[in-house]
């Protein structure tokens, strides 16, 4: 029996569904995991359909938006890589140097508890502090007037990607700095390693050299600072006991002055030794005195003489007494005293100027041994070639990159259309 012209069976119209909904997907239909896509192609022209269907399925061309994308996405940028790093980029040179922060401590064993010479050394906080240093804004400031680091990243031979905009503002180019002027750490070994990379050979080495030489200015003054600030207790202490010291000797001048004589300590023995002797005179002279008025010679012209200068040495004797142990001023028990009291002061403002000198001495002498300085054992030097841009590498690395981000963009494009089904 004939069916008439248009109808429909059961068996084809899950087909007929099957293939509208494949138009309505597009080109991403192909990354649906959907089963319905493993029915061969050959059953699809088979069915039995009316003609208002066949044209839907004869006239469904699909666009290829896969094809469209890879090429906006992927073959048109990598072109356009290749273009530039064989055509267009610039030849960039690099200065490279190295050097270490050290100090005179560094320089000895460093041997551990149990008397094992470290083989490993962290890197030091002057390393760092000197990199930072490089990185930083500071640097540029010292640089202006002794070169015009601006105008070599500037320049016109350059391409336009690479050299610097003439209206950068100076973060803009502390930025384009970083990534031409590095310095790394080694950490076991805390060597600095210092790369300038410019258009010019030239221009790296004169640079890098530049850079070096603020670096060891800023270590310089990092020690003079450091040590300054350690001393600065020590010296004034220094200061005091000095100013202590010179007053204590103005006052044993001013008492040496007063009483005419060094010490009142050795006048005092001497007027002591003198008294003794005049004291062993008179005795002397009141014996023979005793003498001659035992012997009935007091009439005579020697007793009178023996009279006489026994009264001159009491005379002498009670004056050297009475300078000895007076009630006056000038007395020398007094002024010893007094002398006393000054000469100790004087003993112990010496004994805390000798204390504090010394002090001051040992901090210096640590200071010294905790000096930095900086040591470069690799000089720039000129390039002969360019290392950069790898022309090569460059745009093969793009080129990957630009496919990952196609395929996950299709990817997630395909999820996207395959939960709308």
């Amino acid at each position: 029996m004939t069916k008439p012209f248009g109808a429909r069976t059961k068996s084809n119209q899950p087909q007929v569904d099957m293939v509208k909904s494949d138009q309505r997907a597009g080109w991403l239909s192909r990354f649906s995991l959907d089963k319905r896509r493993q029915i061969p192609p050959q059953t699809i022209p088979a069915l039995d359909f009316d003609a208002s269907v066949a044209p839907v399925a004869q006239s469904g061309g699909k666009t290829p938006w896969s094809m469209i994308t890879f090429f906006l996405l992927v073959v048109l940028p990598a072109l356009l890589s290749v273009l530039y790093f064989t055509l267009i980029a610039s030849d960039q040179y690099i200065a490279e140097a190295r050097f270490a922060v050290r100090s005179l401590a560094d320089d000895g064993d460093d041997t551990d508890v149990g008397g094992n010479l470290f083989t490993m050394r962290a890197a030091s906080q002057d390393s760092y502090v000197v990199t930072s240093f490089i990185h930083s804004s500071e640097i540029l400031e010292r640089l202006d007037g002794k070169i015009d680091y601006r105008a070599i990243f500037e320049s016109p031979s350059a391409d336009f990607w690479s050299r610097l905009d003439p209206d950068a503002s100076r973060e803009e180019f502390l930025e384009y700095w970083a990534n031409h002027v590095t310095a790394y750490i080694d950490g076991p070994s805390s060597i600095v390693t210092l790369t300038v990379r410019t258009f010019h050979p030239e221009d790296s080495v004169r640079l890098a050299s530049a850079i070096l030489e603020e670096s060891e200015k800023l270590v310089n003054e990092l020690t003079i600072r450091a040590r300054e600030d350690l001393l600065e207790s020590y010296q004034q202490e220094v200061n005091r006991t000095t100013l202590q010291y010179r007053e204590a000797l103005a006052d044993l001048n001013k008492l040496q002055k007063q009483t005419g004589f060094l010490s009142p300590v050795d006048e005092a023995t001497q007027t002591g030794t003198l008294l003794t002797g005049l004291l062993a005179q008179a005795m002397e002279l009141d014996s023979r005195i005793f003498v001659l008025r035992q012997s009935n010679g007091a009439e005579g012209p020697n007793y009178q003489q023996l009279l006489n200068a026994r009264d001159s040495l009491t005379e002498q004797i009670a004056d050297l007494r009475q300078r000895l142990a007076g009630t006056g001023d000038t007395a020398l028990t007094n002024l010893i005293t007094e002398y006393s009291e000054v000469e100790t002061n004087r003993i112990i403002a010496e004994k805390l100027f000798e204390t504090a000198r010394e002090n001051y001495d040992q901090a210096f002498a640590a200071a010294l041994r905790k000096a930095l300085y900086l040591t470069v054992f690799i000089d720039p030097s000129l390039p002969e070639e360019s290392f950069y841009p790898r022309r090569f590498v460059s745009p093969l690395l793009l080129s990957l990159g630009f496919f990952v981000l196609w395929s996950l963009l299709s990817l997630v494009w395909a999820s996207v259309e395959d939960h709308r089904l």
